[in-house]
């Protein structure tokens, strides 16, 4: 009880500060997959989203890349102001209504036009957000390069692979992931790349998209960010969809500069690999290491998505070990102890 005097009272010092508002009440929000906290603070007339977060580097990172698209028009939430020692800091209200949240809740006539505008506006933030960042501000790396590729990669292992009773090669493992890394890395990385551009990360607010969550982002691929939104587990696309919203894609990035569609295709398909492994170690790790039920809900169709897309890259480059442990992998539930 006294820490939440400390913070409503710190809450309340930051509001003050930035935006001279008196605080009338405050809203813990629920929380999705990090260590942040998030509340919606009511003034008199407004409302706004204080974040609370031990991570300062993380924090910093978001503050100056909000700015930085803000700057250029992008539809990032304004940040009104931080702490000195930049461990909380205060945001526009954007709602309550992401994408996912819409989709799974309306036809596909209403909520494929969003998708294809998120696809359009994910090519400015890849290709004209990218003017004048300054990569140095990026908390976790300044690169999406073979280093970064081998922790994604040993994610999947350790937050996946080894909550199982599979046996591991770590040798072959490592060869494949090795050959999946050189592929990858043949794809053009001048861009800026979200990260985590999925539809929990884009909040739908006055009838317009708004992006969240971009702090993990850095210098890299097209494909990436492409691949987040359209293979995220719980979106479900069909084959179909996928296959429209990603000519969309490829029709809106294509004004920015000429684009090589077979390599790009191909390429795409190794981004489809790493991002699904990926996500599995996090459903994993969120999931059944730290309990969160969406998380947990979303490991079986990324299982069935990894599945099929190893057998995919296996066409195009030599992962004998991988594919065949990932067709052996079993599902993992929150009764893994």
């Amino acid at each position: 009880m006294h820490n939440d005097s400390i913070l409503h009272s710190n809450i309340q010092s930051l509001v003050k500060t930035s935006l001279g508002e008196s605080i009338i009440s405050i809203e813990l929000l629920p929380g999705a997959g990090s260590n942040r906290h998030y509340y919606r603070v009511y003034t008199a007339h407004n409302s706004y989203i204080v974040c609370n977060g031990t991570q300062v580097d993380e924090n910093k990172s978001f503050i100056y890349l909000s700015n930085h698209f803000y700057n250029k028009g992008l539809r990032v939430p304004k940040v009104y102001g931080h702490t000195p020692e930049f461990n909380m800091y205060i945001l526009q209200d954007l709602g309550n209504t992401d994408l996912l949240s819409f989709k799974l809740q309306s036809q596909e006539h209403e909520w494929l036009p969003l998708y294809k505008q998120a696809l359009t506006d994910i090519a400015q933030f890849q290709c004209k957000g990218i003017e004048g960042l300054d990569f140095s501000h990026c908390y976790a790396r300044n690169e999406f390069d073979s280093v970064y590729m081998n922790w994604d990669l040993s994610y999947f292992k350790y937050y996946y692979c080894k909550l199982t009773d599979i046996e591991i090669n770590e040798q072959k493992l490592e060869e494949d992931y090795n050959t999946l890394i050189s592929f990858l890395l043949q794809s053009p990385r001048s861009f800026f790349m979200y990260r985590d551009f999925q539809s929990r990360n884009i909040m739908l607010h006055n009838n317009e998209l708004w992006y969240i969550d971009f702090q993990g982002g850095m210098r890299g691929a097209l494909q990436y960010d492409v691949v987040s939104l359209l293979y995220q587990a719980k979106a479900n696309f069909t084959e179909k969809q996928r296959n429209e919203l990603l000519e969309h894609y490829l029709n809106q990035v294509s004004k920015y500069m000429y684009i090589d569609l077979q390599e790009f295709k191909t390429l795409y398909e190794g981004f489809i690999c790493i991002r699904i492994l990926q996500t599995l170690g996090a459903y994993g790790y969120r999931g059944i290491i730290q309990k969160k039920p969406h998380f947990i809900a979303s490991i079986p169709q990324a299982l069935e998505n990894a599945k099929q897309q190893c057998n995919i890259v296996s066409q195009i480059i030599q992962i004998p070990y991988l594919q065949t442990l990932i067709q052996q992998l079993p599902l993992i539930s929150n009764t893994h102890e």
